[in-house]
């Protein structure tokens, strides 16, 4: 299995800033840094003002999508990949721009092995304890084998974009059987619904980093999951014309975005 790295990582421009400041420290851990909101994204505020360089100032770790809704967003190790229609996976040039997205410096504050089979709900509820507190972020992330994990991507849209809840109905989806990967992702208080996604986003690559997408169910086998709850969440809202007419109450909120995530 590929070694991960579990320390932060700071990019070269923020890395010179730095030392160019007198300062060497490192970046904070497990802060939560999201560009725009998830009810801006489901009201089709598909174009965002954040370039992926920005972004990576902030997190090496993450998840979201990219500029016209054009496929998923993982942010492993400092790399971000973009899993396309067809869903393999790609590294992207850091001026691409996103209007949705999450990162962080992962830290892992509790590590548990599993030796036993999990489904999704099985291994949400073990997250859930072994993060406990409800009212807190967590960051996760699951290293290890698949019985079976189904992911979708989403088509880039084209001007006057379609809500979202039209996008995904036409979204291609895949199961991949027997699989070896990392699973990534937040789980988000239900309070927050609508800022980002209640309970939990996970997006994952396989081992050889060739396929993935965002989660919609899986059984795992074996491997190790790492958690860390967050405290410390800033968020980056657009200035653009799309989201300053966007409708970021509508009604049916909650349902509307369970079923933009699949869930």
């Amino acid at each position: 299995m590929r070694s991960m790295k579990h320390g932060p990582v700071m990019d070269m421009d923020a890395r010179s800033s730095a030392l160019g400041n007198g300062l060497s420290r490192k970046p904070a851990a497990n802060r939560l840094y999201q560009t725009s909101t998830m009810a801006a994204l489901l009201d089709a505020v598909y174009d965002g003002d954040t370039t992926l360089d920005e972004l990576l100032h902030h997190g090496n770790f993450g998840l979201g999508t990219f500029n016209a809704l054009d496929g998923e967003m993982i942010v492993t190790d400092g790399v971000v990949r973009q899993f396309r229609a067809e869903g393999l996976a790609a590294e992207v040039p850091g001026s691409l721009k996103t209007p949705f997205a999450c990162v962080t410096y992962f830290e892992p504050e509790k590590t548990l092995t599993l030796d036993r089979p999990h489904s999704r709900e099985s291994f949400e509820a073990l997250v859930d304890q072994l993060v406990g507190n409800p009212n807190l972020f967590a960051a996760m992330r699951f290293t290890g084998q698949f019985e079976r994990v189904d992911t979708r991507t989403v088509f880039c849209q084209c001007k006057p974009y379609p809500p979202m809840l039209e996008v995904v109905k036409k979204q291609p989806t895949f199961t991949l059987n027997s699989v070896t990967g990392t699973m990534i992702g937040f789980r988000t208080p239900g309070y927050m619904q609508g800022i980002n996604v209640a309970g939990y986003h996970l997006h994952f690559l396989t081992e050889d980093q060739k396929k993935g997408g965002h989660v919609t169910e899986y059984r795992l086998v074996r491997g190790l999951l790492e958690v860390a709850t967050m405290s410390d969440l800033e968020i980056k809202l657009p200035r653009t014309e799309q989201f300053a007419q966007a409708n970021l109450s509508p009604e049916h909120l909650h349902d509307a975005i369970r079923e933009a995530e699949g869930g």
